[in-house]
């Protein structure tokens, strides 16, 4: 916490903002923390040597809470959710049962992965991949994600073109996620979109369907990287000042649910990189007999300056 600004629940109550939870529309499900990837704006603190994953009977009463309660969208990430060894059996059997279902890939994982069945599996059920881009610039995007990243992302996103994602005809859906280099606000969506759309069709012939901004979460590495470089209480600050009242009713946590690797309900992954379980308690879906999420607290730190600053994380 930083003496430099008012505690989030104090900002709710000056702008005169109630925090409670709208229908649970969305169950979103972290497959474990294991990621080929460390990146330096991780929330997570996810890499190649985490050994926290979800395994089998956990997926199974992950499938069972979402045949239960029929959320309208399922949203799979990580960590890498390809590195999951029973990831094909999540995607297969969840998508008997919902129809709108998100993959959530840095695309490097995607590509070394030599198991076709999963792309395979995607395209068939029509699951939508949500997939990270930092930057256009090449070092960037390496300096923030590891060497020869980049590369890696514009195979694999060539790839997926060719498989038909991101082509308006074919109905397979990819969005891209931009979160900034450093310590400071992203850049508009919409400028982000259309520069995103004219230099990835002109040096690489890539199309895509969505491109989205977020600000980096002040949490797990890069909550590291800020305190370690002295700049934690000016981007907390930056957050603060950039405060977007509008943003509030539209939030994520207000529709969606999230379970945790092993099982615990939180509400969002965010909260699960800063230890804060639903209702400050920690409760197993397994344990869950009935849909109680409406008008329930959100829990609440500073963090969440990050999702409500600009435009917000929506």
């Amino acid at each position: 916490m930083t003496n430099t600004i008012p505690d989030f629940s104090q900002t709710l109550e000056n702008n005169n903002l109630k925090f409670l939870r709208d229908k649970t529309t969305t169950l979103q499900v972290n497959t474990g923390l294991l990621c080929n990837q460390t990146c330096k704006h991780c929330h997570l603190d996810a890499g190649p040597r985490r050994n926290e994953i979800m395994n089998r009977t956990t997926i199974d009463q992950v499938i069972s809470f979402q045949q239960k309660h029929r959320f309208q969208a399922f949203d799979i990430t990580g960590g890498a959710p390809e590195l999951n060894p029973n990831i094909l059996y999540l995607v297969r059997n969840i998508s008997k049962i919902c129809k709108k279902v998100m993959f959530r890939s840095n695309l490097s994982a995607l590509y070394e992965s030599d198991n076709d069945a999963l792309l395979d599996t995607l395209i068939e059920n029509n699951v939508i991949i949500v997939s990270s881009f930092p930057s256009l610039n090449q070092l960037q995007t390496d300096a923030q994600r590891g060497d020869g990243i980049f590369d890696k992302t514009i195979k694999a996103l060539q790839l997926l073109n060719k498989k038909g994602y991101g082509r308006s005809e074919t109905g397979l859906e990819l969005n891209l996620v931009s979160n900034p280099c450093g310590a400071f606000m992203p850049a508009s969506q919409k400028d982000v979109e259309k520069r995103y759309r004219q230099v990835l069709l002109k040096k690489w012939d890539i199309v895509f369907n969505n491109a989205f901004t977020f600000a980096n979460m002040p949490l797990g590495r890069f909550k590291t990287w800020l305190k370690k470089t002295g700049n934690y209480d000016n981007y907390l600050l930056t957050l603060y000042k950039n405060f977007n009242a509008c943003t509030v009713t539209g939030l994520m946590c207000r529709t969606l649910i999230s379970v945790s690797w092993d099982g615990y309900l939180y509400d969002c992954d965010f909260n699960l990189a800063a230890d804060l379980p639903k209702d400050g308690r920690k409760i197993h879906i397994a344990d869950v007999l009935a849909d109680s999420f409406l008008n329930s607290k959100i829990m609440i730190s500073n963090h969440c300056y990050a999702c409500t600053a600009g435009t917000g994380f929506t």
